[in-house]
């Protein structure tokens, strides 16, 4: 016991809510390709069938340094990831707060800025009868305000909140229909000394279609795949969108949009290999496209941004009585195109290709029936800060 606390103290998680550390482990391609309780509940919260406590959390962080530069600073972070599952209800959520101070010289004396951040991400879920009522909450709150010796005062404030719903609907034996509907809002403001400029707002709509198959003869021999096509459906794929969401909105405006003016289509397939008794190692191969179709207010230009990523992930899981040795590995070709266009004529394009590789590693220990530990690394075994712990309690 005293081991684990210490485990626990140690360990740092910058776990994805929306997959277990089980599944990054064995890399986030093949997630929905290879079962795993935890990280299915977030394409069918329908899946809500079992009693679960789950805890994964990142110690507070509190340090301050000085120089001559920045005499001052304090640094405070907690994420904390939970998940409390039954029959009936549940709720799996990561929530953490951030809070930065410096204090600098400036040209005439002294500048202060603080930051302060808000982020959560959880799915929320009730049974009635056969169907669970769901919605999934993601939102980024962050403000910077700066204060220097003239008492002059300048606030940056950014919002934004995604919340949705989902099903998915049986159409035949091992093959489901799966809706995403959704409501994004989003929100930027500058403001000095009181006054708002620059202010800017979207409100969003939301949605995502897609057919879903698996076929499992047993638990290290299966097939699974999916089609879905759509719009971004959280505040992580939005912000990686190739043009910011605000480029076509002037200052002070508010519009509504659909899709964030973007497509997405997803298509996946894994098969996996039994290796004995113990384990498996799944075979896949997925292809993500992204198109967005925007404007760019200030210059008037017509933007379209295009992403196309194909990757091969690998993943194994091998068993040795209570401990599960788990590997992923990831092979990809990544294109880009960018282009800005007026009246009709290219002005700007550019065209990106780039090969990679990423791999991860894990560890799971199940002591006993209703308790397990997984312990998940992002590719670097040697630091710390790479690590993420988690504890579950099925009963």
């Amino acid at each position: 016991m005293r081991l684990l606390i210490v485990i626990l103290t140690l360990c740092c998680t910058a776990t994805a809510l929306q997959h277990s550390n089980r599944m990054q482990a064995l890399g986030t391609d093949l997630a929905h390709l290879i079962p795993d309780y935890e990280t299915d509940l977030y394409r069918n919260p329908c899946l809500l069938d079992r009693r679960l406590a789950g805890l994964s959390f990142e110690p507070m962080l509190f340090y301050r340094y000085g120089s001559s530069i920045y005499p001052y600073v304090v640094v405070n972070q907690m994420p904390v990831t939970l998940r409390l599952l039954n029959k009936s209800m549940g709720m799996t959520g990561q929530y953490w707060i951030n809070y930065t101070h410096d204090l600098e010289p400036h040209e005439y004396g002294w500048r202060s800025s603080t930051f302060n951040a808000i982020r959560l991400n959880d799915l929320w879920m009730y049974r009635v009868r056969k169907a669970v009522i769901n919605l999934y909450n993601d939102l980024d709150y962050s403000k910077i305000t700066y204060l220097n010796s003239a008492n002059s005062e300048s606030i940056e404030k950014r919002t934004e909140y995604i919340v949705k719903t989902q099903i998915s609907l049986p159409i035949r034996k091992r093959l489901s229909l799966d809706l995403k509907l959704g409501y994004g809002l989003y929100e930027t403001c500058e403001e000095i000394d009181g006054i708002d400029i620059h202010k800017r707002r979207i409100n969003m709509g939301l949605f995502r279609i897609g057919l879903y198959c698996r076929n499992v003869s047993k638990p290290n021999d299966f097939t699974s795949w999916y089609l879905d096509i759509g719009s971004p459906v959280t505040n992580a794929e939005i912000d990686s969108l190739p043009y910011s969401a605000y480029a076509h909105l002037a200052d002070s405006e508010t519009r509504f949009v659909i899709f964030a003016q973007t497509m997405t289509a997803r298509l996946a397939i894994a098969r996996a290999l039994p290796v004995s008794n113990h384990g498996f190692l799944a075979v896949g191969i997925k292809n993500s496209l992204l198109f967005q179709n925007t404007s760019d207010h200030a210059e008037a230009l017509d933007l379209r941004g295009i992403k196309n990523t194909m990757a091969l992930p690998l993943g194994f899981e091998y068993r040795i009585n209570t401990v599960a040795l788990r590997f992923g590995a990831r092979f990809r070709y990544d294109f880009g195109s960018l282009r800005a266009a007026a009246d009709h004529e290219v002005r700007e394009q550019s065209i990106e290709h780039e090969f990679g590789y990423d791999y991860s590693f894990g560890l799971g220990w199940q002591p006993h029936k209703s308790v397990a530990l997984d312990l998940f690394n992002s590719g670097d075994l040697t630091y710390l800060r790479n690590w993420a712990l988690y504890i579950k309690y099925v009963f």
